[in-house]
């Protein structure tokens, strides 16, 4: 059976965008601060959601104010912890890393801790 040159090409380009797309799950990165001041309420973990959501590449922010932590899922390839960390300091909080990983190696060391037990 012989498909037709657009039906190759419509297969293709469906090869390619799913190829790319695979691609681009395994390039973001997460990372986790330190705030100062602490975050004291839900109208803090409200104001830095709100601002960082705009940032280009954040794709996932998490809050706790009994951690006093802020985890951020990003894309690489269109932001940085620096600029992360500019982003924080432009709406009050001076922000310090305590944990920066890829997400393909955080979930690495978690299915590697879940065997381990």
């Amino acid at each position: 059976m012989k498909l037709s040159k657009s039906v190759r090409t419509v297969i293709a380009a469906i090869a390619v965008a799913v190829l790319s797309f695979t691609a681009s799950a395994d390039t973001t990165r997460e990372v986790t601060f330190t705030v100062s001041p602490k975050m004291s309420c839900a109208n803090c973990e409200k104001k830095i959601k709100t601002n960082l959501r705009f940032e280009k590449g954040v794709k996932k922010i998490n809050t706790s104010i009994p951690a006093q932590k802020v985890n951020i899922t990003y894309n690489p390839e269109k932001t940085s912890e620096e600029s992360l960390v500019k982003a924080l300091k432009k709406i009050g909080y001076d922000a310090t890393v305590v944990k920066a990983a890829k997400n393909s190696e955080a979930s690495s060391s978690a299915v590697k801790s879940a065997k381990n037990k």
